[in-house]
Parts: structure tokens; sequence; C-alpha cells
């Protein structure tokens, strides 16, 4: 049965029909797609957002490790996506995830292709998440073998640092824009680049 007629279609069938596309969706395009399957919205966002990290890859600059691993960080979360696993509890302290990963912190930067700088941005929050690309969150998701959404949640919550719970007046942290946290790092120039040029993740907007 044609999925417009078929207003509860299995996942997997849901998935091929947008993978039938020529290219990822817009947000007028995604909008649609879960305003027919509201059921799904998780699965589809998700969906979108790992394919729009694929499309973000600037085909003769990318290296042939960097395609492998982002075309299998996709490929990975639509099996998941198939196959109706629980989700896990949810992420509460990065640092122990990246330890549980196995490899520590330098295989996670290795993995990810950022600096010490940027994962303790990224664990205390203290990145914007309305600014950080969609390739930023696959990435995170597949080095620490987590689900796509479980980074996002994270990334969510208020900044933190453990100072502030020692200080009598707890500090007032401030967020800043993926981009300035980039501009400092401690990376490759051309590692850069490609992080200023990867889109906002589409799903934080919502």
């Amino acid at each position: 049965m044609p999925l417009s007629l078929n207003r509860n279609p299995p996942l997997g069938d849901v998935l091929e029909e947008m993978a039938a596309a020529a290219a990822p969706p817009d947000a007028r395009q995604l909008r649609v797609w879960v305003e027919r399957y509201p059921h799904f919205k998780a699965e589809i966002v998700d969906f979108a957002a790992a394919w729009i990290a694929m499309e973000t890859i600037p085909a003769p600059e990318a290296a042939p490790d960097e395609v492998d691993f982002v075309v299998s960080s996709a490929l990975s979360r639509v099996r998941e996506l198939r196959g109706g696993s629980a989700n896990p509890a949810p992420i509460r302290n990065l640092a122990a995830e990246i330890q549980a990963a196995g490899g520590g912190f330098d295989a996670f930067q290795r993995a990810v292709g950022i600096d010490r700088s940027l994962v303790t941005c990224l664990e205390k929050r203290l990145v914007r998440p309305a600014t950080i690309p969609a390739r930023m969150v696959a990435a995170v998701a597949q080095a620490l073998h987590r689900d796509a959404a479980a980074v996002r949640d994270y990334l969510r919550l208020p900044p933190h640092s453990a100072a502030a719970y020692k200080a009598s007046r707890q500090p007032e942290l401030k967020q800043v824009d993926f981009a300035d946290v980039v501009g400092h790092a401690d990376i490759p120039e051309a590692e850069k680049a490609r992080w200023l040029a990867a889109p906002p993740d589409p799903a934080f907007r919502e």
C-alpha cells in the first residue's frame, strides 16, 4: 500500500520514502514529514540530521576516513531505528560517557576531530545548542555509541561547572556560539574551516 494511503506504515518504510528524495529535507519539508508521522518525530529528525551531515562534507577536500565515518554513522542510525531498540539511559556526564566508550579522551578527540578545549565546552554545555552543527552531533553520537537524540538532550541541558557547587554564590555561566569555540581550538585550519562551514543541526531549532 502506498504510504500516502497508509497513515500507519512501519518506520523502515517511512525512512525509505524519505531517502528516495534527491536531497535531504529542508525545514519546511521536515515539518511536513513530522506532521504526517508525529509518532516517528525523533527518528525522522535524527535521520534527516544524519543525511544533512553526510551532504555537508566537501567531496574534493574530504579525507576517505571522514567520508567513511559519516556514512557509517548515518547507516548505523538507520539500522538502529529499523530495529526499534529501546532508548538507553540519558547522558548526564559526558566525561563518564567518553570513558565508558573506551579509549579515553584522546581517542574521542581523534574520532570527532576536535581538541580538549572543545571537549570541555561540550562537557560543560558552554556552547549554544542552536549553533552546533548536525555533523558534530553525529560525530559525538558515533564516538559514544549513543543515539543522536541523547546527545542533543544532553547539550540542551543548562551550562554546568563543578566549581559552581563549591562557591557560596554560583557564577553565571554564559554560552557562546560554536564558531567562537572552534576559532580558539587547537586543530588544523582545514579542520576549523570544515567545522565552520557545517550548518547547525535543525533539530535544535524545535
